[in-house]
């Protein structure tokens, strides 16, 4: 039989192996110990691995015995502290917006999270996590769209009303990161053409250069008296004058402007005219002239004048009848001497009833071409014209309404805007004048 002193090391061995954390934290195993006087064995100190203790010294019966061995192995040591985790990386900052309207800027990407520091390993620390990266920063918002462009001004009107200006094209608006460009905006339409202007000197007359060179200009707007004022700027007024007993008054019915004037002449010895002060030499208008205006007839009779300009039936004269004595036809017809002297110019066609523009155009050269124009377009012309205003010199005798004939009728009718250039007309100025209304 094996004796205790034998199998207790053999015992202590085992266990020790067999058992974990006996013997640990420097105190006896409360089960392995001698039984005669051998002391019990110290045991081992702690360490994160416990090592085993060491065989206790002691003696049996006082002498020297290898003593019981220490207290089974320390415990092992405790596992160190699991690393603390890194700090969570700082999200970055948000990208700033791009401005509107001008390209947005690109947004500052957001700064990458700091890693999180790796944890201090215990014995075996964990390592710490990562630290989570920062937001990327927003994208600039959209640009805005350009401006839709302005569209043109209205043209001032004038002779020709000026165009107006294209309207200014809308700015593109600057992409952002990711904006859309904004649209052009769309060209301003043209302003319209102004209107030819139809005020001339006071109203009612055609606008732009068609009153340029007038010398005597009767609107005839009068609503009484016997003054038919001048419009011209040269203070030539026309005085209306009774004949035996008829009558000249302003009229309602009229073709231009408000009124006109109304002759009622019924005879050679009765009726009414306009005297005007000045000759035609005295005007200025002694070379190139036109004479223009309106008429109606109300009872036609040969040979009655719309406006005659002389010296007398003798000396000389020019005159503008509705209706000559052989054809019915207007004519016109200057003069040095009489009748046999003419220079004539005669319409093609009789003149019908109602209102009509006649004008009667001199123009220049040693020999030029006479022309009378009807409501606008040419009636007839005469191309070997040589006589002129100045060739019958300054008239003590000029009338509208009245002939230098005293066997002639005074004009039975109205006449209206009566005008004198000191000039010749064009066929495109005849025109305007007669569009004038």
């Amino acid at each position: 039989m094996l004796s205790r002193l034998t199998i207790a090391p053999l015992l202590a061995i085992g266990i020790a192996t067999a058992l974990v954390g006996c013997g640990g934290g420097g105190e006896a195993c409360s089960t392995c110990h001698v039984e005669d006087g051998g002391l019990t064995g110290k045991g081992g100190s702690f360490s994160p691995v416990g090592t085993a203790g060491t065989l206790g010294s002691g003696a049996r019966g006082g002498s020297s015995a290898t003593g019981v061995a220490g207290s089974f192995a320390g415990t092992v040591g405790t596992a160190g502290t699991t690393g603390t985790g890194g700090t969570v990386g700082t999200a970055g900052t948000v990208g700033t917006a791009g401005t509107v309207g001008t390209a947005g800027t690109t947004g500052t990407g957001g700064t990458v999270g700091t890693a999180g520091t790796v944890g201090t390993a215990g014995t075996v620390g964990t390592a710490g996590t990562v630290g989570t990266a920062g937001t990327v920063g927003t994208a600039g918002t959209t640009g805005t769209a350009g401006t839709t462009g302005t569209a043109g001004t209205t043209g001032t009107a004038g002779t020709t009303g000026t165009a107006g200006t294209t309207g200014t094209a809308g700015t593109t608006g600057t992409a952002g990161t990711t904006g859309s460009a904004g649209a052009g905006g769309t060209t301003g339409s043209g302003g319209r053409g102004g209107t030819t202007g139809t005020a001339g000197m006071g109203g009612g007359g055609a606008g732009g250069t068609i009153n340029s060179g007038m010398v005597v200009w009767y609107k005839l707007d009068e609503s009484s008296g016997t003054t038919a004022a001048d419009s011209s700027g040269n203070a030539r007024n026309g005085t209306v004058t009774p004949v035996g007993g008829g009558t000249g008054t302003f009229s309602t019915t009229h073709q231009v402007g408000t009124n006109a004037l109304s002759l009622n002449g019924t005879s050679a010895t009765v009726g009414a005219y306009v005297n005007v002060p000045a000759s035609l030499n005295a005007m200025g208008a002694t070379t190139a002239v036109t004479i223009a205006c309106w008429v109606n007839v109300t009872t036609a009779r040969n040979w009655a004048r719309v406006w005659d300009f002389n010296n007398s039936s003798t000396t000389g004269y020019m005159f503008l009848t509705t209706q000559e004595q052989t054809n019915m036809r207007v004519r016109f017809a200057i003069t040095q001497t009489n009748n046999a002297g003419e220079q004539m110019i005669t319409s093609a066609n009789t003149l019908a009833t109602g209102w009509h523009h006649i004008a009667v155009v001199l123009d220049v050269g040693a020999t030029y071409t006479g022309t009378l124009y009807i409501d606008g377009a040419s009636a007839g012309t005469n191309t070997a014209m040589t006589l002129r205003p100045s060739t019958i010199g300054n008239t003590p005798n000029n009338f509208i309404g009245k002939s230098a004939f005293t066997a002639d009728p005074y004009l039975a009718g109205l006449v209206d805007d009566f005008r004198v250039y000191n000039r010749a007309l064009t066929a495109a100025e005849i025109t305007t004048l007669y569009a004038v209304r």
